[in-house]
């Protein structure tokens, strides 16, 4: 199961502090799943965003919105 992997994961990243530094370097889940998958661990990015907000192995899974805002057509734009 993908949250297994997931789990073993967040494991990994917390004792190795290379993959912990490339994983907080990106922005998106997709992202940090394809860092995991390069390094043998097999989810996707909307696997991890369905765990959000639960605390896994004692690091918690949270989401954030890092979409653009833009007001096309509006106030002069």
């Amino acid at each position: 199961m993908s949250e297994d992997q997931i789990k073993k994961f967040l494991v990994e990243i917390q004792k190795n502090k290379n993959l912990l530094d490339q994983v907080l370097s990106v922005g998106t889940a997709d992202e940090i799943a394809k860092i995991a998958n390069d390094s043998g661990f097999k989810f996707t990015g909307s696997e991890l965003k369905n765990i959000s907000n639960k605390v896994v192995n004692g690091v918690k899974i949270k989401s954030q919105d890092t979409s653009p805002s833009y007001n096309f057509g509006e106030g002069g734009n």
